[in-house]
């Protein structure tokens, strides 16, 4: 495949990850020893950032995996995209929003994965996301 038709069918990279924190609660052997992965929730909070001048888009993740209410790992991530042309940078696309969306949330995932091996939080997944959602939810905010 050569490079051009590569670009025109993804027309932005990552030029940028930047885990801004992590922390993983420590938890005692007994708590290990009765964890049921089934109670662990999951707070997700997206956000955007725009620099249509240089074709960026920043999308910002802060994670939070709650057990029983308990605050157990958290994580703040900003992925850069760029586009390679001007004119696909289009913020009201919603699809190109969910892609990067989704992208970015995949990235995620296997960050945590690296940062937790070798602990049992190495066997909790984050879930699956509909980035489409996300961003009809991020539109049209509950009142």
């Amino acid at each position: 495949m050569e490079n051009k038709e590569l670009l025109r069918r993804f027309p932005f990279k990552i030029v940028d990850l930047k885990t801004n924190s992590f922390s993983e609660q420590n938890l005692s052997e007994e708590e290990i020893q009765d964890f049921d992965p089934n109670l662990v929730e999951f707070n997700i909070q997206p956000g955007f950032g725009f620099n249509k001048k240089l074709n960026l888009i920043k999308v910002n993740f802060v994670i939070t995996y709650l057990y029983k209410k308990k605050e157990i790992l958290k994580i703040d991530v900003d992925t850069v995209f760029e586009f390679v042309k001007k004119e696909d940078l289009d913020l009201e696309n919603k699809t190109i929003l969910a892609t990067v969306l989704g992208v970015s949330f995949s990235t995620i995932r296997g960050i945590i994965l690296n940062r937790t091996i070798g602990s049992f939080m190495n066997k909790i997944y984050l879930p699956i996301i509909n980035p489409t959602e996300i961003i009809e939810d991020m539109a049209n905010p509950k009142k």
